[in-house]
């Protein structure tokens, strides 16, 4: 079972302030991600606007040979995507470090749990960000629909029945669990997919708020 998006706070419910950054110093790395035509960028680029955040478009990021490959309707494979997914993590994390840019806001397709893995690892590895994964989730048929009346992009609709075939979402599985991947219902109108991550980023973030606070209260109740 994946994971649902919270609904939208009510009104004058605590929400984290929509100031590009935390009551805490936690930065952020929001990934948006899903298959082909699912509405990645706009929905990532409205994020960003509204959190005053940084935005990074993923498929920036593809080689010559994957655009190519993908011109003509070939799937990658995971030996094309590794390499992308790898530059795609290091940019994200040093991307970070310059000024006004605490939380940062990217698109990437990220089908797999490895893929996802390995975003997770740079994260990690830098010691001080915190992941949180968007799944747009929309039908093949409205994915391919999309794909056919957008003009001028390199993955065409023949990619979409691939894309699907390799999407790993998360479900109730131990082994399978992914708690920092929030699926969202993306067949719906633009404005109310936008408010779902919306809700889902804010909620997030209200969270870890919550919990720096109370770590911050024992820490201060033992001294």
């Amino acid at each position: 079972m994946a994971t649902e998006a919270p609904a939208p706070a009510a009104p004058g419910a605590p929400i984290t302030a929509r100031d590009g950054g935390c009551m805490d110093d936690t930065r952020w790395i929001v990934f948006v991600i899903g298959s082909s035509a699912s509405g990645k960028t706009v929905t990532a680029k409205y994020l960003a606007g509204v959190l005053n955040a940084k935005y990074i478009e993923g498929d920036d990021f593809h080689p010559k040979a994957n655009i190519e490959k993908m011109s003509r309707g070939e799937p990658l494979t995971d030996a094309d995507r590794a390499g992308w997914l790898q530059a795609i993590s290091e940019h994200a994390v040093v991307h970070l470090r310059g000024p006004g840019t605490h939380h940062l806001i990217v698109t990437c397709s990220a089908l797999k749990r490895e893929y996802r893995q390995l975003l997770r690892k740079g994260a990690h590895e830098a010691g001080d960000l915190r992941l949180l994964f968007v799944l747009l989730d929309v039908p093949e048929a409205e994915l391919i629909r999309r794909s056919e009346a957008r003009a001028g992009h390199f993955a065409k609709s023949n990619l979409v029945r691939s894309q699907l075939a390799i999407l790993e979402r998360p479900d109730s599985t131990k082994e399978h669990a992914e708690p920092d991947v929030i699926v969202v219902d993306g067949n719906r109108p633009l404005s109310e997919v936008e408010q779902s991550a919306l809700a889902i980023v804010e909620t997030a973030w209200h969270k870890a708020d919550e919990e720096e606070k109370l770590a911050a209260a024992k820490k201060a109740a033992t001294q």
